[in-house]
């Protein structure tokens, strides 16, 4: 088996026990689903929520001392890194899968139509506000570890949500929205680039910290 999938797989079932925490992103998307709320806000909330309780690997590790069982498992730092970003996109994805067979569901039962543009730019939007996330957590966490980078790591929602506000106070930027709103292809294409363009940046950054913390 390939080095970095040795990793993905050593993280779900390190995290196995904590996967029922995932169960009340379900009770989230069915009360949202109640509200009528877009399949795009339910997308970015699952991407937020998810954000959230994926990076807890970084404390299972830090506490059980991980870093000598991966040693043990005989891969390098750069399959370390890129399994652990495997584990946490997956994390995404499994989520963002949920989320639109519930919201297919509830849409069948409504008797509406389900807009397959509506699911991409949830999934682009979303995808963007984890990547944005994550891509700045995870080289923290890989740095320095999952305690001393607690802090920090809640920075990178801070910033989400105040460029998510910025638009409402800033004309300019509110014309750019305008914009990306009325060319959905635009936003999509855009959105995607932009969350591969991180999480690729992002990974590239983690290896040469997680190299220096190693030899430090």
């Amino acid at each position: 088996m390939t080095g970095f999938l040795r990793i993905t797989k050593l993280d779900f079932f390190t995290m196995k026990a904590q996967l029922v925490s995932y169960l009340s992103l379900v009770l989230i998307v069915i009360m949202y689903a109640f509200m009528d709320s877009s399949v795009t806000i339910l997308c970015i909330t699952g991407a937020w929520f998810v954000a959230l309780l994926s990076t807890n690997i970084f404390a299972i590790q830090e506490k059980n001392n991980l870093d000598r069982l991966y040693g043990s498992v005989s891969v390098s730092l750069k399959d370390i890194v890129l399994g652990r970003y495997v584990y946490v996109f997956l994390n995404y994805l499994t989520a963002f899968l949920v989320i639109i067979v519930l919201h297919s569901c509830f849409t069948l039962f409504q008797n509406k139509a389900l807009e397959f543009n509506d699911i991409m730019l949830g999934f682009s939007l979303s995808f963007l506000v984890f990547s944005a996330i994550t891509g700045i957590q995870m080289p923290l966490f890989f740095k320095m570890g999952y305690t001393k980078a607690k802090f920090w790591s809640m920075v990178p929602f801070i910033v989400v949500m105040v460029l998510v506000a910025a638009p409402a106070f800033i004309s300019a930027l509110y014309g750019v929205v305008e914009f990306m709103q009325s060319n959905e292809t635009v936003l999509i294409i855009s959105a995607l680039l932009a969350s591969c363009l991180i999480q690729f940046f992002s990974y590239l950054i983690a290896i040469v910290l997680y190299r220096k913390r190693k030899r430090g």
